[in-house]
């Protein structure tokens, strides 16, 4: 049986839920918007350690082969609802870090995504080429640096809350003054076509996205006529590399970020552990969201510790 742990009112995990259900593989589901309904229990299971999940159609019952997690966010400022919901994911995740099956992704694995730096490195380290970046909070700092590249720079968070890139254009040079207030990752603006390369275990899945917006999702998210999702293909190296620094990072799905320039650098921006691939495959067409459902039906645990 396939454990799906997220928020049914997120599209991926009801994507991948609407898709086991239409394919006859079991599967039991904790929605982590309702998470007064759920509780992990620590038990001794067929002689062994293990753990049960009840509540909802969850019986504790049931060997779990595999596991697909993709948290819930707060979705409501209740103080009540937002301390069950920490109690909640917070038993789940002491649940998966000791889980002996597979899980798509296991949380403990997906930290480097909460600083966008410290993930270039690794991107670097790991072959890929990356631009040039500065994270800082001294307003003099970035102008040097908007300077040393000639004014081709943007502009984004540091974590992985999501935040939009954009263009340091002249005229937000004066919003530099607010840095000693709040950081922010500033990186040389390579121009071009942008591409998500989602990985699926050994598969890969590249999209092509060209857009009028620096950045393609805001573009998404502002009707851009002329924004273009359609399959592509960047080459048996590039996607072995994605492959491979997906599972350095003890991954099995990740989104991978590149941007093209108009002479043919390719250069790597971010990974995304838990990507929102149903907004590309829902433009282009890609089986993203059953090569999921398969990689999660082919590597069940014979002998699992939990039972959902």
């Amino acid at each position: 049986m396939i454990l799906v742990v997220g928020s049914c009112s997120d599209t991926v995990s009801s994507a991948l839920v609407r898709h086991l259900g239409a394919s006859g593989q079991p599967f039991q589901v904790v929605d982590e918007d309702h998470p007064d309904r759920y509780s992990v229990r620590r038990d001794w299971l067929e002689g062994r350690a293990g753990y049960r999940v009840l509540g909802g159609g969850c019986d504790g019952a049931s060997p779990v082969g595999s596991i697909f997690v993709r948290h819930a966010a707060p979705r409501h400022l209740d103080p009540g609802r937002l301390a069950a919901l920490g109690d909640l994911q917070r038993d789940l995740n002491r649940m998966l870090t000791a889980a002996r099956c597979p899980t798509v992704n296991l949380p403990a694995n997906a930290g480097s995504n909460y600083s966008k730096p410290f993930q270039v490195g690794l991107l670097a380290e790991a072959g890929f080429d990356v631009p040039r970046s500065l994270v800082t909070s001294i307003p003099e700092e970035a102008r040097r640096f908007y300077d040393d590249l000639g004014g081709r720079v943007i502009f984004k968070g540091i974590s992985n809350v999501a935040t939009f890139a954009q263009v340091l254009t002249p005229d937000k040079l004066d919003g530099l003054a607010k840095l000693p207030h709040c950081p922010a990752l500033f990186q040389e603006y390579v121009a071009g076509v942008d591409y998500r390369v989602h990985v699926v275990g050994d598969e890969a899945f590249v999209t092509r996205l060209s857009s009028r917006d620096e950045d393609y999702r805001r573009g998404a998210r502002a009707g851009d006529a002329d924004l273009v999702i359609e399959p592509a293909f960047l080459g048996d190296e590039v996607t072995a590399r994605c492959i491979d620094f997906t599972r350095q990072l003890g991954l099995v799905v990740s989104g991978v970020d590149f941007k093209e320039s108009p002479e043919g650098r390719l250069v790597a921006l971010e990974l995304n552990p838990y990507p929102q691939f149903t907004f590309y495959e829902g433009r282009s067409g890609q089986p993203i969201t059953s090569a999921v459902a398969a990689y999660l039906a082919r590597h069940p645990v014979d002998l699992s510790n939990v039972f959902a």
